[in-house]
């Protein structure tokens, strides 16, 4: 996982520069994009952890989440870009009202585990 502190506001980062991130501009691939929002405290999953069939970049738009790898904790603001890798066991706790905007993309691996 990979966090990016950022001083663009969310309203400034273009997708273009999203997938410039993610390595796979003008790439074809696989690709799911959505904005969630979480209420405070909510984790995700509720227990254990959870890993996606994709990569995933995920940009805070407000509030803030206490994300969990096996690596230990993480609090991620608004504006920072994160980069979970396809198969990384994770988990996020909502600190406060917050959004998240995510794309998930490249080949499905089929984990199956979320």
């Amino acid at each position: 996982m990979k966090i990016y502190p950022t001083i663009l506001t969310p309203e400034m980062l273009e997708i273009n520069e999203l997938f410039e991130i993610a390595g796979m501009a003008g790439a074809p691939t696989n690709l799911n994009v959505g904005v969630a929002g979480f209420p405070d405290g909510l984790r995700h999953p509720a227990e254990g952890m959870a890993a996606h069939d994709q990569d995933e970049i995920s940009i805070i738009l407000d509030g803030s989440f206490l994300l969990e790898t096996k690596d230990g904790q993480y609090l991620c603001k608004i504006g920072d870009v994160i980069h979970i890798p396809a198969g990384e066991d994770h988990a996020s706790t909502a600190q406060g009202n917050s959004k998240v905007f995510y794309v998930l993309f490249g080949e499905n691996h089929n984990l199956g585990k979320e």
